[in-house]
């Protein structure tokens, strides 16, 4: 039994070694990882954190949800069981929503999770149904949702094991890219006017133990269904620094580690009210086998935050519309490049204005 165990330790290390050079394939993710996660230990359960999260863009209108659970048990009086609802249309104020619930029920072997009116399951594998309601936070209409995400890319590991990311001894996240790229069909209603989506989608999830404002995460998605190519980054700023990127060219699957990963900032931080934000910022990577120059250009921005008493600062989430812009190239010589409008965010703790400032990394 002993040998057994000591041959899958190794076998998952090289598993790990292997995604982390850059090399190969991305890890595989099946119906199951993208299920609900959480179970007591009675430890630190105040700190657990799981999230959902879908967007979509069809011409004039993107949209963006997250199912959110921090804190199931209420451990801390601080609990968060909330869907968060964005829409931006060209020409138009962004609308905002969000519901915050008691309860909500998960299945741990299939995607299926809800809050109250708002979910997702299995529609007909692998396709997700996902739905839900939340109030316009500025006129008090509701925003209805009603949409099928089919897969067009296949799902893949971020981070594939526990990683440490923020400040407290023993957090840690896991991040799964479940939907790099995605067909997207259905319904969005606001207020009293309905309005049919079919366009890009994308999704992913993540979950661990960390305090939800620790870490600074900025991360950004795009896909080109059509060039069959679909690219997921993001960096986490704690303790230490924790990155990823992941691109599928034609059914090829290309990964970068975070020491293969730069990340520039190339303009001045754009200013709003509620805080301050990345305009735009420049990615390069290189594993040796693949380079890439990608330029992340933020056309649109709505802030949320997460509150919580003090002196425990609140979170400050942005959602955000951009342009990506890149060059993937072989050292082979082969080159494909892209410009397409996808997504990006940044979520940071929020403190006092004289505090406000971002460490480049």
């Amino acid at each position: 039994m002993q040998l057994i165990c000591d041959r899958h330790n190794a076998l998952l290390i090289a598993i790990v070694a292997l995604f982390l050079s850059g090399m190969g394939c991305a890890i595989d993710a099946s119906p199951k990882d993208d299920a609900y996660h959480y179970m007591a230990n009675g430890v630190d359960d105040q700190l657990y954190n799981e999230w959902w999260y879908f967007d979509v863009e069809d011409n004039d209108t993107s949209f963006q949800v997250v199912y959110l659970l921090s804190d199931p048990d209420n451990i801390s009086s601080t609990r968060k069981i909330q869907v968060q609802a964005v829409v931006m249309q060209d020409g138009l104020p962004n609308i905002m929503g969000q519901h915050q619930s008691r309860g909500y029920g998960g299945d741990r072997n299939s995607p299926m999770f809800d809050i109250d009116k708002s979910g997702f399951s299995t529609e007909e594998e692998p396709n997700l149904q996902v739905w839900g309601e939340a109030l316009d936070s500025a006129t008090g209409d509701p925003i209805r949702w009603d949409l099928v995400y089919r897969p067009t890319a296949r799902p893949w590991f971020a981070i594939p094991v526990q990683v440490h990311i923020g400040h407290l001894k023993g957090d840690w996240i896991k991040w799964l890219v479940y939907m790099p790229s995605a067909q997207v069909n259905g319904t969005l209603t606001i207020g009293n006017s309905t309005k049919s989506l079919r366009g890009t989608g994308y999704h992913e999830h993540a979950w661990g133990r960390f305090v939800l404002s620790d870490p600074q995460i900025i991360r950004a998605s795009v896909s080109v269904p059509l060039d069959g190519f679909s690219l997921a980054f993001a960096e986490i700023l704690g303790e230490q620094r924790v990155a990823f990127l992941g691109i599928e060219k034609d059914g090829k699957s290309i990964v970068f580690s975070d020491k293969q990963i730069k990340l520039n900032y190339s303009n001045a931080f754009g200013n709003m009210m509620t805080g301050i934000f990345p305009a735009a910022y420049n990615v390069e990577a290189d594993n040796g086998d693949y380079t890439l120059d990608l330029a992340v250009d933020v056309q649109k921005s709505a802030a949320t935050a997460l509150d919580y008493q003090p002196p425990l600062p609140s979170v400050l989430v942005f959602y955000q519309v951009s342009i990506l812009q890149g060059t993937l190239e072989s050292k082979l010589g082969e080159k494909f490049s892209f410009q397409k409008q996808g997504f990006s965010g940044f979520t940071a703790a929020r403190h006092h204005p004289v505090f406000r400032r971002i460490n480049s990394s």
